[in-house]
């Protein structure tokens, strides 16, 4: 198999906004299949479906509190590469019903994840393997004016780097449904 090199990367504009507005998350037996558009080496790798039952549980996310960061892991020696799929999200305030829900992301052993940048664009971590909680924390904060709430990490350690839906998740979902 050749890996040359498929094309270059352009300067563009810039009309970019960081961070993750949405994130949904699923139990990963909820998830049939996932399909993915992967003919066109610059533009493929696209999500275009995902069927199954169950739901997608939606968390909204406040403004600048929440990221994904991806590494490349990569061993010359070894010849492989892998990415690794850090979620980093805050949920405001402490509350009983916050670390139930927590509680249980925490105890699961593989997670469906899809996020919505604050771009607009939607996300696949965990398309393999899925994605677990790997840390966090919960914080009173000192002060009146500190935050107080819970910070959690799910991660997914993958062949591939995160895939890009074709659209909102509601398009792309087969037998699945969206809910709080």
């Amino acid at each position: 198999m050749a890996c040359n090199l498929v094309g270059g990367i352009p300067l563009g504009c810039r009309d970019n906004a960081g961070g993750v507005k949405t994130v949904w998350i699923t139990d990963w037996d909820n998830i049939e299949s996932i399909t993915v558009n992967s003919n066109d080496p610059l533009t493929g790798s696209v999500v275009t479906n995902i069927s199954g039952t169950g739901v997608f549980y939606q968390f909204d996310l406040i403004r600048t509190t929440s990221e994904v960061v991806e590494n490349i892991n990569a061993s010359l020696p070894n010849g492989t590469v892998y990415y690794e799929q850090n979620l980093t999200t805050f949920f405001a305030k402490l509350e009983q019903y916050k670390r139930n829900i927590l509680k249980a992301l925490a105890q699961s052993q593989r997670m469906g994840v899809v996020i919505e940048t604050n771009n607009g664009s939607y996300w696949l971590l965990g398309e393999t393997y899925g994605c677990f909680v790997s840390g966090g924390s919960t914080n009173t904060g000192k002060a009146l004016g500190d935050a107080t709430g819970y910070n959690i990490n799910l991660q997914g350690l993958e062949p591939n780097p995160m895939a890009e839906l074709s659209g909102p998740l509601d398009s792309i979902l087969s037998g699945m449904t969206i809910s709080f």
